[in-house]
């Protein structure tokens, strides 16, 4: 029944073009702004905790979203292979960065996380064979230069870095570069709420399980049903915004983008950081991290020519 996706979901090129811009735009907002409500939330909420809480949610608000195609998409050919890739990200990706966040500094996690446009290429080559253009690859190399001047303080501090810290977040980067990758060969068959509520019914379940298996070893203390409602509510509406419409949004994009096009895009998910941290926790950036901004933006408008 994937055939019949094929008329509706193949609009003119200027409009592919249009919706592509648009959901990556849109995706990298969430993710910037959505990075810095985690960061507020952290000091209240443990990691797995809250990932569960922002999980659940996200699933709740996909699933609301897929419901113009529920139920007989979930059972087309091929869901289920689509839908472990959530194994990778949500799954893998955020367990083990901030396992590897709390042992390393944010400062060099920020700076290693500043590699998956690269390793995105990289895996996309390695997997697919899809060599980019001359011209995307220097632009991606011109926003990564671009991330590090944001993450200029990583550079020079690395507070409390481990080598096992930095290990996990290296991993968790490649975990994360392989979900755009693989998620790149199957967005065309199923609708983006569809296969990402999908995934991330895969991704809740490993997060539940690690959750579980924290509390159960006592390596982290407090429970969700001891968070205040309010809390409850601000940590769920941290995870619509940072997975649901994040994903959602990005898999739309990436439906008519190559994998290395796409991480391109990703490259503006610490500018909308900057600006949510400036708005929300008053931390005015610095006159490098803007530079570091408008390099990426740059980057970012030459790289649509490559697209």
């Amino acid at each position: 029944m994937s055939e019949t996706l094929a008329t509706p979901l193949a609009p003119a090129p200027g409009k592919r073009r249009w919706i592509a811009v648009s959901a990556m735009i849109g995706s990298a907002a969430c993710w910037g702004f959505a990075t810095v409500m985690s960061r507020d939330l952290l000091d209240t909420i443990s990691s797995s905790a809250l990932l569960v809480i922002q999980l659940t949610a996200s699933v709740a608000a996909l699933l609301l979203l897929a419901i113009p195609n529920t139920p007989w998409r979930y059972r087309s050919s091929g869901i289920g292979r689509a839908a472990l890739i959530g194994i990778l990200e949500p799954g893998l990706t955020y367990t083990i960065g901030l396992v590897g966040l709390s042992l390393t500094s944010a400062n060099s996690a920020s700076v290693i996380s500043a590699s998956e446009p690269v390793l995105i290429v990289l895996v996309a080559w390695l997997l697919l064979r899809q060599r980019p253009p001359l011209g995307l690859i220097t632009c991606i190399g011109i926003a990564v230069l671009g991330l590090l001047m944001v993450s200029g303080e990583a550079l020079l501090e690395r507070g409390q870095a481990s080598s096992v810290g930095d290990g996990l977040i290296v991993l968790a980067t490649l975990f994360a570069a392989s979900y755009v990758v693989l998620s790149s060969k199957v967005t065309g068959d199923f609708p983006a709420a569809t296969l990402a509520s999908a995934q991330q019914i895969v991704g809740l379940v490993f997060a539940v399980s690690v959750f579980l298996i924290v509390q159960t070893l006592g390596l982290e203390h407090g429970t969700i049903a001891s968070l205040s409602p309010g809390m409850l509510a601000y940590a769920a509406f941290s995870g619509v915004i940072q997975y649901a419409l994040a994903f959602w949004l990005y898999l739309i994009g990436l439906r008519y983008l190559s994998p290395a096009a796409a991480g391109l895009w990703l490259t503006l998910v610490p500018i909308f950081g900057l600006i949510g941290a400036y708005v929300w926790l008053h931390e005015v950036p610095t006159g490098l991290m803007l530079a570091g901004a408008a390099l990426i933006i740059g980057a970012v408008v030459m790289g649509r020519s490559h697209e």
